[in-house]
């Protein structure tokens, strides 16, 4: 028998565990694959998987409409058309795809960079989505590409897309607003505020548009629909098969749901004669509804056309826009402010008033200039108007009746009641952007003049000159309570609708509090804005209507230092001619309607400004007219309102008194004189 040594037990249980260990090893790689391709990259992977068979193309939601009061659609949607592209589908291949579209669309060098981008860092499921490299192609390029689809794969695709069309261009821009393209941190940004909130919103992609100012970027979240999806089944370089069992009839396509529509209070009918009638290169018009405190029109001038923004627009158009030295981009009638003129006398008036340093029957002698310390402040008229009371005052726009009250009461009393009245705070217009213009005090003056404030400024700050700054939306504010006794907030929408019309807001008149002062307070005002218009020695008295009485305040603002010789209007450059002012309501007794026109660097209120503002509210008296008319269903001929008692005549011209020796003015109060 043969003998075989023996194999030691040790080497036995060795090889068992090296063959266990192995095992349990191979087990750990298997596992963690299985953990990564399923757990860690298994939603990729599955929508790669689908991918193969079904492509998801958005199908974009209409943007609600805006309508003005009588539902006339001012903005909407009009069909495009757009190009996308979905880089999982055109593989190593992508590089030759925009090349071509380049070509055929005729890229810039950084549109072409940007889609070139975009492909180099997408990375994941951005690979599967649809990006959109141009938008709002033309029917020409449309044509091209649909020519070029076999060379271009199944990785692009031209998507039916609504895009905003401002029916009217121009007009009314500003408080429309208009759209553009999300930014790549803003898409972050607003998706992330959209996540944070919790509500459920649609997130943008990239290369949607937003709204960008006025009604579009206030109500965007209104005015955004919920895009739908149409699920086509295709093969592995995203060309499209026929239809098949692969996807559910009931899944095909999820239809996109509109925007809420916004219902305005401009009548569009007014808007239109305003623009028409508005002669100015700069400026605005303001309509506001004295019953609501709604607005009737809103005239901004210059403006561009928001369909070119919200379209193909170059970057040196646009340049050229932000260049021009008349900003057009600018939102006059909230955004800029500008010296109101004469037309803040009314404030100075009520100071006055309210504060006791002018009692009823208190006239100031004006013989054409006021004397303070050295210094002389011209009249508007050089040859004086003599002795006059606050109605002629503000009728004729005497400056040295108000120079004498500022000198009497100093900065702050003004700037106390100015304040009150409005001034230096927005009015609360619900858009982004409104400024609260500039209502000076003497601790304004000391933060923001060399020197701090002198009493002289006092008397810049009284007839609208020197520091103090409104915007227009805030002289109409401040004229509508003079004709009302109510302090409005000003609205421009009415409601919120969905697509069906049906409401789901509405908005009521909000009043921001009264007049605060006494009725003989405002009715000495009264009186002298009633002079303005419809007194022979009143500054608008040209622009009185017949059978309407009218109320108003001409204001003529300087935009640089008066020369030692007056010049018209034409005779000095564009930009350094006067501001022209008109604030008015009407009918006076009665008020349904506030009007401010302010025509920019063009001369006197009396004939740059009135005759729009004189325009609009005949206009709407007239459309009223046609209302109550139709409502009735007769057609019969307008019937004018009651014709109003002819004016008082003009009280005599008093004789001249002697030019007092300090202040260049006499003061009388109630038969008692006062410097």
């Amino acid at each position: 028998m043969a003998l075989t040594p023996s194999t030691p037990r040790g080497d036995g249980a060795t090889r068992l565990l090296w063959m266990a260990g192995f095992a349990a090893l191979a087990f750990l790689v298997l596992l963690s694959r299985l953990y990564q391709l399923q757990v860690l990259r298994g939603e990729e992977y599955r929508v790669k998987a689908e991918e193969n068979f079904v492509k998801e193309l958005r199908v974009p939601a209409d943007r609600g409409l805006v309508l003005d009061r009588n539902r006339r659609v001012l903005v909407d949607s009009r069909p495009s058309y757009d190009v996308v592209l979905i880089p999982y589908f055109c593989g190593k291949g992508c590089d030759e795809v925009v090349t071509r579209l380049a070509t055929l669309l005729s890229f810039s060098f950084d549109e072409e960079e940007r889609v070139r981008e975009h492909l180099r860092t997408a990375r994941g499921l951005v690979r599967f989505r649809p990006f959109t490299v141009k938008v709002d192609i033309s029917r020409d390029e449309l044509d091209v590409v649909e020519a070029n689809r076999i060379e271009l794969s199944g990785a692009v695709d031209v998507l039916p897309t609504p895009h905003r069309s401002y029916r009217h261009g121009i007009w009314a821009s500003h408080l429309l607003g208009y759209m553009n393209e999300v930014g790549a941190e803003e898409l972050v940004r607003l998706n992330a505020e959209i996540e944070k909130a919790g509500d459920d919103v649609q997130p943008y992609q990239a290369r949607d548009f937003v709204g960008r100012r006025g009604l579009e970027k206030r109500y965007e979240k209104d005015l955004r629909g919920v895009d739908g999806i149409q699920r086509v089944v295709v093969d592995a370089r995203g060309n499209a098969k026929r239809e098949s069992d692969l996807i559910p009839e009931s899944q095909r396509f999820e239809p996109s749901t509109p925007g809420n529509n916004l219902v305005l209070s401009i009548d569009w009918r007014l808007q239109e004669f305003a623009e028409k009638t508005f002669p100015a290169t700069a400026g605005a018009v303001l309509a506001l509804d004295a019953r609501t405190g709604f607005l009737l029109a809103l005239v901004d001038r210059p403006a561009v056309d928001p369909n070119k923004m919200a379209g193909r627009i170059s970057r040196a158009e646009l340049a050229a826009i932000r260049a021009d030295p008349l900003q057009p981009e600018l939102f006059r009638a909230i955004q800029q402010h500008y010296h109101p003129g004469s037309t803040f006398k009314v404030v100075t008036a009520i100071a006055a008033l309210e504060e006791g340093v002018l009692r009823p029957g208190g006239t100031v002698y004006c013989p054409g200039r006021y004397t303070l310390g050295g210094h002389t402040w011209r009249c508007d008229k050089d040859s004086g108007h003599g002795q006059v009371d606050l109605e002629h005052a503000l009728g004729a726009s005497c400056d040295v009746f108000f120079y004498a009250l500022s000198d009497r009461m100093g900065t702050d009393k003004i700037a106390r009641w100015g304040s009150l009245l409005g001034l230096g705070k927005p009015t609360g217009l619900d858009l982004q952007g409104e400024i609260p213009g500039v209502m000076p005090d003497e601790a304004w003056h000391d933060a923001h003049q060399p020197g701090g404030h002198q009493h002289g400024m006092s008397l810049n700050i009284s007839i609208g000159q020197g520091d103090v700054n409104v915007t227009p939306l805030q002289q109409l504010v401040l004229y509508g309570a003079l004709a009302t006794g109510k302090i409005w907030r000003p609205q421009a929408v009415l409601r919120i609708e969905d697509p069906k019309g049906d409401v789901l807001k509405e908005f009521a008149p909000d009043v921001r509090g009264t007049l605060p002062v006494k009725p003989e307070t405002r009715d000495a005002v009264m009186k002298g804005l009633l002079a303005a218009v419809n007194q022979p020695f009143g500054t608008a008295y040209g622009m009185r209507m017949k059978d309407v009485v009218m109320a108003g305040k001409t204001g003529t603002a300087q935009v640089v230092k008066l020369g030692l010789k007056r010049l018209k209007a034409s005779q000095v450059s564009y930009f350094q001619r006067d501001h022209a002012w008109f604030a008015a309501f009407a009918p006076a007794e009665d008020p349904e309607i506030v009007v401010v026109v302010l025509n920019e660097h063009s001369g006197f209120g009396s004939s740059n400004a009135a005759p729009t503002a004189t325009a609009v509210v005949r206009k709407w008296l007239e459309l009223k007219e046609e209302d109550a008319r139709a409502r009735e269903g007769v057609q019969r001929p307008a019937v004018s309102p009651p014709s109003a008692p002819p004016p008082p005549a003009p009280p005599p011209s008093p004789a001249r008194a002697q030019k007092p020796a300090r202040a260049g003015a006499a003061f009388t109060d109630g038969g008692r004189r006062g410097a």
